[in-house]
């Protein structure tokens, strides 16, 4: 069974000063890797000529191994996307890019302190960032008879589950996105309220 997890639900900058060095944190939904780079692409332009740029980026589920990005643009290896990386990975929000730009102060901070410097600019930013519940839902078809249309009409209301396209013919078909989670639990109810004439049948994630 698919789960519901939280998005950003808008863009927001966070900034912190340690030690004369400026790292301004900025978060935004992101649902690929074409967005993640598109994001890192406006930080620059929005702070240009800043010592480093380094970013983080989930752009699935939570709990997606396959689509994430890291970079230190310059600072020592894993003091920068790795620890933002990690705080991303514990919030339980997908679907995001940050990117933290940092101007340098002139005071070097060290390996450990450039490590918790980055991840405390993310976590301070994670505890601002609006969020919002994603719900996965899944493309689904149904065919029924006109007699039906009571029944399933009250049936896809109670389940949340959107007509994205209908034809009336003889029958009625829709094509529909269904929420994920009670997918199946939909399916009983349309056959069960119908005696058994009716089947949904579900095809994939429709996002």
């Amino acid at each position: 069974m698919s789960a519901n997890y939280l998005i950003p639900a808008q863009p927001m900058t966070h900034e912190l000063v340690i030690k004369n060095s400026r790292f301004i944190a900025h978060a935004q939904l992101a649902s690929s890797a074409a967005e993640v780079a598109a994001h890192l692409a406006w930080c620059k332009q929005q702070w240009p000529q800043a010592s480093h740029y380094c970013t983080a980026a989930l752009w699935g589920a939570p709990n997606n191994s396959q689509a994430y990005a890291m970079s230190d643009d310059g600072e020592p290896s894993g003091t920068a996307g790795k620890p933002m990386f990690q705080v991303l990975q514990t919030s339980g929000v997908g679907e995001i890019s940050v990117v933290v730009v940092r101007y340098f102060g002139g005071v070097k901070l060290g390996t450990g302190g450039l490590q918790r410097a980055y991840s405390q600019a993310i976590a301070e930013l994670m505890k601002v960032l609006p969020t919002a519940e994603k719900i996965l839902r899944k493309s689904a078809r149904l065919n029924y008879d006109y007699q039906h249309q009571s029944v399933v009409q009250h049936l896809l209301q109670r389940y949340q589950a959107d007509i994205i396209e209908q034809e009336f013919t003889d029958t009625v078909r829709l094509r529909l996105a269904v929420v994920a989670a009670s997918a199946t639990e939909l399916a009983t109810q349309l056959k069960n309220s119908t005696q058994g004439q009716l089947e949904l049948i579900i095809l994939k994630e429709a996002g």
